[in-house]
């Protein structure tokens, strides 16, 4: 993100903050912020900080959100938006009354090859979509402090933090997740969040949609683990890999007519997400990526995590 910032034409990486004061003035050298600060007050009583960008651990994304929509500032938040639905509707409702702008950073909306796919599937490209496929999948051992592997800090394990991005783009390219069916457990570590989980979502329209996230495989071909499968009536669109983030990767669709390799323009996702933000502040306009997306995307985290405890069918 700090380079996007660099790259954007609407944004200017003005300030940091961190807890160790000493790494947050090297990171501003490195990535030329004009100042750093050891907390978050002394940067919101910055009058040149416009917005935040809130990047720290899931466990520290209320509080960090809440005194930034305090203060007046737009706040751009990673994923997931909170430890659970409690909190993230708590976020989205502070900024609100406070009249501030809350995005999240849901990049993979601007990956140039899922935008292509959108415009795809509304022209019809493949007939009648009835199957989706995503894996978001990659190895994560133990290790000590990790914040991502204690439940505490992070809210969840493979599925909070990498299928998240799958359940935005569900929604992006086709709609709401209105049923949820799923499986977690921890396979190949020991630690107290889940390793391996996959769900099966009804979406609008009947869809069926499989999503699995592993952190307990192994495999160095980005084909196999971060794809993206779209079954039509009439034909298929396979795409890798999914988590790119300067739209790089393969696009393909398969129709009786034949098999076409789609090319599309390599571009840093972070800087059109930063741009269209940007855009929406010029203009008076609510981030296109908006707290309520992050809201949305917590629920169907929950609905996953309670259809695995209890073996049910849940809803969002």
């Amino acid at each position: 993100m700090a380079p996007a910032m660099r790259a954007a034409a609407g944004a200017e990486l003005v300030a940091v903050a961190g807890r160790d004061r000493l790494a947050a003035e090297v990171f501003a050298g490195r990535h030329g912020a004009r100042r750093a600060y050891a907390t978050l007050d002394d940067l919101l009583a910055d009058p040149e900080v416009e917005a935040v960008y809130v990047a720290t651990p899931v466990d520290r994304h209320l509080p960090d959100v809440l005194a930034t929509a305090a203060a007046g500032r737009d706040v751009l938040c990673e994923k997931p938006l909170a430890l659970d639905v409690s909190e993230a509707a708590r976020m989205v409702d502070a900024c609100a009354a406070a009249g501030v702008r809350l995005g999240i950073c849901f990049y993979q909306r601007y990956n140039a090859r899922h935008r292509w796919i959108r415009d795809a599937l509304a022209a019809g490209r493949i007939g009648r979509v009835t199957a989706v496929r995503m894996n978001f999948s990659g190895r994560s051992p133990l290790r000590a402090g990790a914040w991502r592997q204690d439940p505490a800090r992070s809210g969840g394990g493979s599925f909070m933090d990498s299928a998240v991005h799958c359940v935005d783009l569900l929604r992006f390219l086709f709609g709401e997740v209105r049923e949820v069916v799923a499986f977690t457990g921890t396979l190949a570590e020991r630690y107290p969040v889940e390793d391996t989980a996959s769900a099966l979502f009804r979406l609008d329209g009947g869809i069926q949609a499989v999503v699995t996230a592993h952190w307990s495989t192994t495999d160095p071909g980005d084909g196999r683990t971060s794809v993206i499968e779209i079954g039509g009536t009439v034909g298929t669109i396979v795409s890798w890999p999914l988590h790119e983030k300067f739209s790089r990767g393969t696009l393909s669709v398969a129709t009786d007519a034949g098999e076409e390799e789609v090319r599309v323009p390599q571009a840093s996702t972070h800087v059109a997400l930063l741009d269209a933000l940007a855009a929406a502040r010029a203009s008076g306009q609510p981030f296109p990526v908006s707290g309520e997306d992050g809201l949305a995307a917590q629920r169907v985290v929950a609905a996953v995590y309670a259809s695995a405890a209890t073996g049910r069918v849940t809803g969002p």
